[in-house]
């Protein structure tokens, strides 16, 4: 099971729940996500990856341009939204 605590602790970046890709800047995707987070570096999104995948929690990584095949209407998981 994903820890928020965890996942919060091994970053500098942002883990916002409940969000709106349209409010966050995020080009052609219209959609909610239960977790988005948005690594600080590439050593934390590694980080979060480990995370994610030792607790088998659904994740899609996409850019600010919306490059990645994404559902416009719910991704039940979370959004790693990189630069």
């Amino acid at each position: 099971m994903l820890s928020l605590e965890e996942l919060r602790g091994v970053m500098k970046g942002e883990v916002l729940v409940q969000q709106e890709l349209a409010d966050h800047d995020v080009k052609k995707v219209a959609g909610h996500t239960d977790l988005l987070v948005k690594p600080a570096n590439g050593k934390e999104l590694k980080k979060i990856l480990h995370i994610f995948r030792k607790s088998h929690f659904p994740h899609v990584m996409i850019d600010r341009k919306g490059r990645v095949h994404f559902p416009d209407n719910r991704f039940h998981g979370a959004v790693i939204l990189i630069d």
